[in-house]
């Protein structure tokens, strides 16, 4: 194995606990983040030596894993009609999660109200851990940016569930 496939594999293996959280919280379905991690190794592996030329791997591989996501989310909103029932902010406020699977559940829901700009923000940041300059680094723009819709996003979460509760 040649030195810089060694420093590239080292990198995502040092990732991939974070890369799969992160996914997991994206697609909640085990079947699909395996998919979407195996597509980054392929792709990491078929693309080598145009990743020698990328300063930031670690932004780098978080970016292929969002983007793997979001094709999938995608997809499925193809191929699924959507509900006509779908819960309002109210039916989601008045729950009270009895465990960490419907926790988890609600925090998404939550997370679905906002625009996806502010919502993949806060995953980034709640879910793998990563600071407001290394998702900066991975959705490429500004820090700014990256702080404003974050604040942005928790605040519509708020006011709309307060909204709800009245």
């Amino acid at each position: 194995m040649r030195q810089n496939t060694r420093h590239i594999l080292q990198i995502l293996d040092a990732e991939k606990d974070k890369l799969f959280q992160y996914a997991s919280y994206r697609l909640h379905d085990i079947k699909d983040v395996e998919d979407v991690l195996q597509n980054t190794y392929m792709k990491t592996l078929s693309n080598e030596e145009r990743l020698k030329d990328i300063a930031n791997l670690r932004a780098y591989f978080y970016r292929m894993v969002s983007n793997e996501c979001s094709d999938i989310i995608r997809e499925r909103s193809r191929t699924e009609a959507l509900s006509a029932d779908a819960p309002e902010i109210s039916d989601i406020a008045c729950e009270q999660p009895e465990n960490f699977e419907e926790e988890f559940a609600l925090i998404n829901r939550l997370l679905n109200i906002i625009p996806f700009e502010q919502s993949e923000i806060i995953r980034f940041r709640l879910h793998s851990n990563l600071t407001f300059q290394e998702i900066a680094d991975v959705v490429e723009v500004p820090l700014p940016t990256v702080k404003a819709r974050f604040r942005y996003g928790i605040e519509k979460i708020k006011t709309q569930l307060k909204l709800s509760m009245l």
